[in-house]
């Protein structure tokens, strides 16, 4: 009893004791972790060589050289020769830093003329390189002339020396990895000069412009203590056609008289299946209403429509509004196709693992959706690059005209109306299809507002149904193309714009209407940025509560 006791104490302690003595876990917990200001991060290590600019030095020559970090550190610096540094030596391979910060090495010449690195670094932490030059008969200074004709446009030139080699050893490796001991660069209006390069060896001297444009001239028989001008062809690199993607828009000039030949018949097949002109709508509309039905409620509607006469209130509801359907719908084509589409836009992206292809993907013909005008989401064409910086390209992309004269109609029919309106809510509209609700009545569970439902849904169904004639009678639409367009391109030559022109034809699978000379053009597709979220504002505080 005496355990069982003092278990209980125990429990009590353990579970309570923070609030018999006065004080929350919370408060506990803080008197345990007093507040601390938060520790600063340390600022980021650099690694510096004292010596300014490339070090020069003559054959054999010893020379003593400072590596320092800012700010002073106490780690231990690693050295290493890279590039053609034959025999030059190193006085060790690892040095401490002094109080200061600094550290020092030793080395040793070559026996002969080259050019290289020497690279100092911290474990896990930042390195440097420090350019060296060996000559045995001096130096002299190279003026470099880059020779370029081409017509992009450079701003700066990039000049790469390598001695001890030339252009055929150093040419596959440009424009991306030029190899050397010395890189330089200048506007391109100011002097591009290469001091300090090595008499004797031969030198590989390429420049290049950004990674689009390069050139090479291997440079020999220098004469220390003179400036020495070497001439440098450029030439632009290959386009990367394989990596286009650009938003491109065809500016749409067909024949006119053919296309509206092809819109006044496509709009004749639309009109024909949506109202056809021997038979009574009202009788259309009711059959397509009781369609969407249960079979159940079909009898029911049925027995309703043969009762009330429905077949006689609807024919004079539909006579008595302002315009008939097929009236209004006539309107709205009329207005909607009086002129061709203005453009044909789309995306154009090269398919990288099939060389000269790409696809193209119509986002709109005119007004028009590209879904809504029938267009596949993707079509193959034919991608290259031509001399003179152009792209050329060159395919066929399908359509269906009465999908097309089907969205123009609606484009025209909803002018001015409430964003969000459907092709449904103008049927319905002309239709009156409410009042039409009102004056059925209703049957058996379906009052008026259930029958005006039941009258847009049978107009949207049916004008849908319409809208795939071309389909179904095979007149399947093709626009050819085949387009020639300047290029303008990025740092590594992948194109970011484009300007020219195209040519073709139009078909509606009966009529053709040739295309001339229209201009296109192509943009970097704005992808738009995602805006961060706003914080959440802070709490008020409470009346009477103490500020923080």
């Amino acid at each position: 009893m005496r355990f069982l006791s003092r278990l209980t104490w125990f429990v009590l302690f353990a579970t309570a004791g923070p609030a018999l003595f006065g004080c929350s876990a919370e408060e506990a917990k803080s008197a345990e972790t007093p507040w601390s200001p938060p520790v600063e991060p340390a600022p980021k290590t650099q690694l510096i060589f004292t010596n300014e600019g490339p070090l020069t030095l003559g054959m054999r020559e010893m020379a003593t050289i400072t590596v320092r970090t800012e700010p002073p550190s106490s780690d231990e610096v690693r050295f290493v020769l890279l590039g053609d540094s034959l025999d030059a030596t190193l006085d060790r391979v690892a040095a401490p830093m002094d109080a200061e910060g600094a550290a020092t090495v030793t080395m040793r010449a070559p026996n002969k003329a080259t050019a290289y690195r020497l690279r100092a670094w911290i474990k896990d932490g930042p390195a440097a390189d420090l350019p060296v030059t060996v000559s045995g008969d001096g130096f002299a200074t190279l003026e470099v002339l880059p020779q370029y004709k081409g017509k992009r446009e450079v701003t700066e030139w990039t000049v790469s020396v390598l001695p001890r080699s030339t252009c055929e050893a150093v040419a596959p490796l440009l424009p991306e990895n030029a190899p050397a001991d010395f890189v330089g660069s200048a506007p391109v209006d100011a002097q591009l000069l290469v001091e300090k390069a090595p008499v004797g060896p031969t030198i590989a001297v390429s420049v290049r412009a950004g990674h689009f444009a390069w050139g090479c001239a291997t440079a020999s028989g220098l004469l220390a203590g003179t400036t020495q001008t070497i001439k440098v062809n450029v030439i632009d690199k290959p386009i990367v056609v394989g990596k286009t993607d650009l938003d491109v828009t065809l500016t749409f000039v067909p024949a006119q008289a053919q296309f509206l030949s092809m819109m006044t018949a496509a709009g004749k097949s639309l009109l024909d299946r949506f109202s056809p002109a021997e038979i009574e709508m009202a009788s259309v509309l009711l059959d397509d209403m009781a369609a969407r039905v249960s079979a159940q409620d079909a009898v029911l509607f049925a027995d309703a429509r043969a009762a009330s006469g429905w077949d006689t209130i609807t024919k004079d509801h539909l006579a008595a509004q302002p315009m008939s359907l097929r009236a209004a719908l006539e309107g709205f084509l009329q207005k909607g196709t009086a002129a061709p589409p203005t453009e044909l836009a789309g995306r154009l992206t090269a398919i990288t693992a099939v060389p000269g292809y790409g696809s193209f993907s119509p986002s709109r013909f005119g007004v028009v959706p590209a879904d809504e005008a029938g267009m596949p989401g993707t079509h193959l064409v034919k991608i290259a690059s031509e001399p003179g910086d152009t792209i050329s390209t060159s395919g066929e992309i399908f359509w269906l005209p009465t999908r097309y004269v089907g969205g123009a109609c609606k484009s025209a029919a909803l002018e001015g109306a409430p964003e969000g309106s459907t092709m449904g809510d103008a049927l319905a509209t002309i239709a009156a299809c409410d009042a039409l609700g009102q004056a059925l009545g209703g049957f058996g569970t379906c009052d008026a507002t259930c029958l005006a439902g039941l009258c847009q849904e049978a107009l949207t169904a049916r004008w849908d149904a319409a809208q795939d004639g071309s389909a179904i009678e095979g007149k399947i639409g093709l626009i050819q193309i085949f387009a020639a367009a300047g290029a303008k391109v990025d740092d590594i030559a992948v194109p970011v714009s484009l300007q020219g022109s195209w040519l073709g034809s139009v078909t509606d699978g009966v009529i053709v209407a040739p295309i001339d000379k229209a201009p296109v053009t192509g943009v970097l597709p704005d992808l738009g940025e995602e805006m961060p979220p706003e914080p959440a504002p802070e709490p008020a505080p409470e009346p009477g509560a103490p500020e923080p």
